[in-house]
């Protein structure tokens, strides 16, 4: 079955996020909704803006202030020395968190995803990740004033063998994204972007054998593909009737090469 693309996940939210998350009735809802392949929604969060030089005169003499580092780079810098078992802070949102799937949160991320998707999952989906230690390295909840407001759940895959040398090679994977909900007020404020970068800061996606992850996109859903494209995925096959429910049904095969 096709996996779920909301058009809606790749509009700004109409007002800051509030100091307590809303309730999930309240999220936006859309009129066209893919038939899922797998389980997966994409979500788009707007990418930080890198603040500007600031130049200032003094007597005919242009000195330049150094920069202050970009919020992502902040969260770089934060993923790059944190455990990752550890929860990790975001500089412009500072109610929010980014943490492992713990069983506690299991029914607020169940009862989101069904707000947010038009798919009934099984229970076993949403477990999974709690008893696989990889799946548990590629799942990822957003917290906002403690209680969940989105995740992202990916799996680990074999990669295409290749043509040449492959007896001597070790096997090689790649990293599928399955599910990526976030409640309407808090898309846009770059929490998708932080939950992929999350994830690919893992040792499962450092990994060298670990070379790429890709998800699927309706071919008409060009604010995805652009969201994708400049996180560095690129279009690599338009698979035809991949949509039941949409017309066209073709969907994007996104692809973005790590390491």
């Amino acid at each position: 079955m096709p996996q779920t693309n909301l058009l809606s996940f790749f509009s700004r939210p109409k007002q800051d996020p509030p100091a307590t998350p809303v309730q999930e009735e309240q999220v936006l809802k859309t009129e066209h909704t893919p038939e899922p392949l797998e389980n997966q929604a994409e979500d788009k969060g707007n990418e930080q803006k890198t603040p500007q030089i600031t130049n200032t005169s003094n007597t005919n003499e242009t000195s330049s202030k150094k920069p202050k580092p970009s919020i992502l780079s902040q969260v770089h810098d934060h993923l790059s020395s944190n455990n990752l078992t550890q929860p990790v802070t975001i500089p412009h949102l500072p109610h929010a968190l980014i943490v492992p799937l713990s069983p506690s949160q299991l029914p607020s991320i169940q009862r989101l995803t069904s707000t947010t998707l038009p798919i009934r999952y099984s229970d076993s989906f949403f477990r999974e990740p709690l008893d696989d230690t990889t799946l548990s390295q590629l799942t990822r909840v957003v917290l906002y004033s403690s209680e969940p407001v989105g995740w992202m759940r990916c799996r680990l895959e074999p990669a295409s063998p290749t043509t040449t040398g492959a007896a001597n090679q070790p096997q090689l994977h790649q990293i599928y994204i399955q599910a990526l909900a976030l409640l309407a007020p808090y898309r846009g404020l770059g929490l998708a972007t932080i939950l992929l970068d999350t994830v690919l800061s893992t040792p499962v996606a450092k990994d060298e054998t670990t070379v790429s992850v890709y998800a699927h996109v309706w071919e008409k859903n060009e604010d995805a593909l652009e969201w994708y494209e400049k996180r560095g995925f690129c279009r690599v096959l338009l698979v035809q009737r991949y949509y039941r429910r949409l017309n066209p049904g073709g969907a994007w095969i996104v692809r973005r090469e790590l390491h």
